[in-house]
């Protein structure tokens, strides 16, 4: 009974050493085998992405369809740039090709082979021949001695300005005195010459002219003062001043305004200064100014000789003499309110 109690014993002891031996061993292959594990769970796995790349050639855009007919269009100009040119064929059917200079297409069979004309614009000889546009016209007229400025516009309009002046002597007779006196000119002319026929230089004129225009006169009414005077006393006498040398007793200015102010002008004429093929030229002019009516202004001068003791009467006299003269005087210059234009020249054409 003892001795099973031993073997017994012996056993659960060595059972005991062989657990704790196998225990022992494998504690180093358990700790291998968690740190293992724990490294890989620490590892970072890289992450790989499943969407596919993008392209960006233009070809690859397309779709599949369309980017074949691409392809094809594309090899398909690489062999015709390829291909030789022919040269007669191209200049058949593009003869006006910069290519084609100097070629003459060859002629399809049964067609006559006719060179092509290509028109070439003419130059009118009046056109290389123009001149400059410009002209000037000497002349003559009713305005004074000048001349003008011409400058074509248009075929059928030209613009022309002008001086005028002169001064001559003139006697106006108007009324019951004679007045002698200058006539003075002054005039700038701005105008229009309009040509209604190419084939003709008559012209239609109008504008503006700016006038300083005037007569200046004297008139010696002597012998009507002393009519109106008769006898006077004179240092206790009676004497008639009609038997006494009365020259230059009294006598009276006029100053008559025929157009200080612009004025407008309206006539015809004859002569294309600026024509396209004119060089040197006949030049006339007929028209009116409206300048309006003259004015005329009279004053009265007595002699220094008049003895003081009659200057009075001689004064009084003259004054009821000279009463209506400067009223009758713009009566009668009434007419002259349209002033007649009539001019001559020639014309040169540069």
């Amino acid at each position: 009974m003892k001795t099973n109690k031993v073997h017994t014993s012996v056993i659960q002891s060595s059972l005991g050493f062989c657990l704790g031996l196998i225990s022992f061993l494998a504690q180093p292959a358990i700790a291998e085998s968690k740190n293992t594990h724990q490294t890989k769970a620490n590892q970072v796995q890289p992450i790989t992405s499943t969407q596919p790349s993008v392209s960006t050639q233009a070809q690859d855009l397309l779709s599949p369809s369309f980017g074949s007919q691409f392809t094809r269009a594309t090899q398909a100009r690489e062999r015709l740039a390829q291909r030789e040119l022919d040269l007669d064929q191209f200049c058949q059917n593009y003869p006006y090709n910069s290519k084609c200079s100097g070629v003459t297409p060859s002629a399809e069979p049964g067609v006559e082979n006719n060179p092509v004309e290509i028109p070439v614009p003419q130059v009118e000889s009046s056109t290389l021949d123009s001149k400059s546009g410009w002209a000037i016209v000497p002349e003559v007229s009713t305005l004074g001695l000048g001349g003008s400025i011409i400058r074509k516009i248009t075929p059928n309009f030209n613009a022309r300005v002008g001086v005028n002046a002169f001064t001559t002597g003139i006697d106006v007779n108007e009324t019951e005195f004679d007045y002698e006196g200058d006539l003075n000119l002054f005039n700038v002319s701005t105008l229009i010459d309009i040509q209604p026929f190419r084939s003709s230089g008559f012209r239609l004129s109008a504008g503006l002219i700016l006038g300083n225009n005037n007569i200046e006169g004297t008139a010696d009414v002597s012998d009507r003062v002393a009519d109106e005077l008769g006898e006077v006393e004179l240092n206790g006498e009676n004497i008639d001043i009609r038997d006494l040398n009365i020259d230059g007793l009294a006598t009276i200015d006029a100053d008559i305004d025929i157009n200080d102010a612009a004025a407008p002008y309206v006539g015809i004429g004859g002569g294309n200064a600026v024509g396209a093929d004119k060089g040197l030229g006949f030049w006339w002019n007929l028209g009116v100014v409206f300048s309006g009516s003259p004015e005329a202004e009279v004053t009265s001068n007595f002699s220094a000789e008049i003895p003081a003791e009659l200057r009075e009467e001689v004064e009084a006299a003259a004054d009821r003499t000279l009463e209506n003269e400067e009223e009758e005087l713009n009566d009668e210059l009434d007419l002259l309110g349209v002033y007649p234009v009539v001019s001559l020249g020639f014309s040169y054409q540069f």
